[in-house]
C-alpha cells in the first residue's frame, strides 16, 4: 500500500510539471519510481501513460509547430527507439541513468549562463536530436531532454514549445508501445499498474494545464531550465 500512495504522488506531481510546461512527466516520474520500482517495470508503464498524457496536453494547447522539422525529428527518433531497448536489455540500469544525468545537468547549466549553440543547418540539427531522444526513450522513457534543450537553444516561445514537444512525444509514444509490447516488456502487471493510477495521471495533467497558461514567457523559461536541471539531478541521485 505504502508504494501505491507513493506512486500516486509521484505520478500526480509529474503529470502537473508535463502540464505545465509540455515535459517533465518522465524526468520526474523515472527518478523517483525507480527508488521503489525496477526500471522494467517503470519505462512501459510511463510510455502508456505519456501517450495519454501527450493526447490531452496536444487537444487543450494553443500554439504552432514547424511541420518540417516535426517530420525530421518524428522520423530520426523512431528508427533509433529499437536501439534504447536494446540498451534497457542488455546496460545496466546505472550506467543509463547515471549518462542521461550528467548530460541534462551539464547542458541545462552551460544554457543558463547563456551558452547557446548556433546550427548552421538546422535540418541535420534537428535529425541528430531526434537520434538521440529515441535513444533514449526506448533505454529510458527519457525522450524529452535533447528536444527541450534544442527548442530553448532555438528560443522558441512559451505556445510553440509546448505544442512542439506535445505533438513529438505523442506521435513518438504511438509508435513506441507496440515496439515495447512486441519486446514483452508491456506486462498484464505493468497494465494493472497503469490502471490503478490512471486517475493520479488525470488529476496532475488537468492541474498543470490550467497552471502552465498563466505563466508568462521569461517566468517559464526559467522553470524549464530550472526542472531541466532538478531532474538531471534526480536521474544521477536514482543511479546510486
Amino acid at each position: 500500500m505504502a508504494i501505491f500512495i507513493l506512486s500516486f504522488i509521484i505520478i500526480v506531481l509529474a503529470a502537473m510539471i508535463q502540464g505545465i510546461t509540455s515535459f517533465g512527466f518522465s524526468l520526474l516520474a523515472v527518478p523517483l519510481l525507480a527508488l521503489i520500482l525496477p526500471l522494467d517495470q517503470i519505462v512501459p508503464m510511463l510510455v502508456v501513460f505519456s501517450l495519454l498524457l501527450n493526447i490531452i496536453v496536444f487537444t487543450k494547447l494553443k500554439g504552432t509547430i514547424n511541420k518540417t522539422q516535426m517530420i525530421i525529428l518524428v522520423t530520426f527518433g523512431l528508427i533509433s527507439i529499437p536501439l534504447g531497448i536494446y540498451a534497457l536489455k542488455v546496460v545496466d540500469d546505472e550506467w543509463i541513468k547515471l549518462t542521461v544525468g550528467l548530460i541534462v545537468i551539464i547542458s541545462s547549466v552551460a544554457m543558463n549562463f547563456g551558452l547557446k549553440v548556433k546550427f548552421k543547418n538546422q535540418n541535420i540539427a534537428y535529425g541528430l536530436t531526434g537520434l538521440l531522444s529515441g535513444i533514449l526513450n526506448g533505454a529510458s522513457s527519457l525522450s524529452g531532454p535533447p528536444v527541450i534543450l534544442l527548442l530553448s537553444n532555438e528560443g522558441v516561445n512559451k505556445g510553440n514549445f509546448r505544442k512542439t514537444l506535445a505533438t513529438y512525444f505523442m506521435i513518438l509514444n504511438f509508435f513506441s508501445i507496440p515496439i515495447f509490447l512486441l519486446n514483452g516488456f508491456l506486462t498484464s502487471e505493468v497494465m494493472l499498474n497503469s490502471a490503478k493510477l490512471l486517475p493520479a495521471l488525470l488529476i496532475g495533467t488537468f492541474t498543470g494545464i490550467g497552471l502552465g497558461d498563466k505563466l508568462p514567457d521569461h517566468l517559464f523559461r526559467k522553470i524549464t531550465l530550472g526542472l531541466i536541471f532538478i531532474m538531471g539531478v534526480l536521474t544521477l541521485i536514482s543511479a546510486f
